[in-house]
């Protein structure tokens, strides 16, 4: 393995991501990025899944955004809409994270070590987001894809005008939103939760999951239902 160190000290953020992309094109495959110091957008738009990228510190906004196969390593806190677009990799947020973390991520995991804030997960199209503390409100909204596992509490209008998808839920839920209802956790379920927070190092032992998916009915406008598209809108 080949490592290299990018000193953020008082470097624009642009100069900071080309410095990112120097190393990785020189061949290093652990970057280490030192004193990011809460800046926004760092380490967005990188390719190649043997690349391995460490922010030693807290970072701000759209951190690691439409990225596609890095593992990126946040050593803190970070700003809203973490991993936002990203197309395949991982992500680890060693800390919380605002809102909007995963946002219209496509594949990959996103791994929230805190809490989120608002909208955790918003318009999910694939991919896998696991929260170990709590999320904000309206975490799953429009969801259309992939798999959110919550180990703490959700907060108002879980899922709310969710299409597709799966959010686990191992605290309480404040409410539901839109077409969003509790169903049945199967032994496959149970499975995946294990495995899926076993690949970041928690477990799922004791925990008992609420499973919460779509429940169609605004997949379809009728007027026999109005209120449901009120509420929605």
């Amino acid at each position: 393995m080949s490592s290299a160190t990018v000193d953020a000290a008082g470097v624009e953020t642009r100069e900071v991501n080309r410095a990112i992309r120097r190393a990785a094109a020189d061949g290093a495959t652990e970057i280490l990025v030192r004193g990011p110091a809460g800046r926004h957008s760092l380490a967005v738009g990188l390719t190649g899944s043997g690349l391995r990228l460490i922010l030693d510190g807290p970072t701000g906004w759209y951190t690691a955004g439409m990225n596609d196969g890095p593992t990126v390593v946040i050593e803190g806190n970070t700003g809203w809409a973490v991993g936002e677009c990203m197309m395949d990799g991982r992500i680890e947020v060693h800390g919380h994270a605002g809102s909007g973390a995963a946002a219209s991520i496509r594949g990959g995991l996103v791994y929230v070590e805190g809490d989120t804030g608002a909208r955790a997960g918003i318009s999910l199209k694939g991919g896998t987001l696991i929260v170990g503390g709590s999320v904000g409100y309206m975490s799953g909204f429009m969801m259309q894809a992939g798999t959110m596992v919550v180990c703490g509490d959700a907060a108002d209008g879980l899922g709310d005008s969710m299409y597709e998808g799966t959010i686990f839920v191992g605290g309480t839920i404040e409410s539901l939103g839109a077409d969003a209802e509790v169903t049945e956790v199967t032994e496959d379920d149970r499975a995946l939760v294990r495995a899926t927070l076993a690949d970041v190092g928690l477990a799922a032992d004791g925990i008992d999951f609420t499973k919460v998916r779509s429940g169609r009915r605004l997949w379809n406008f009728s007027t026999k239902e109005p209120e449901l598209w009120t509420a929605a809108l």
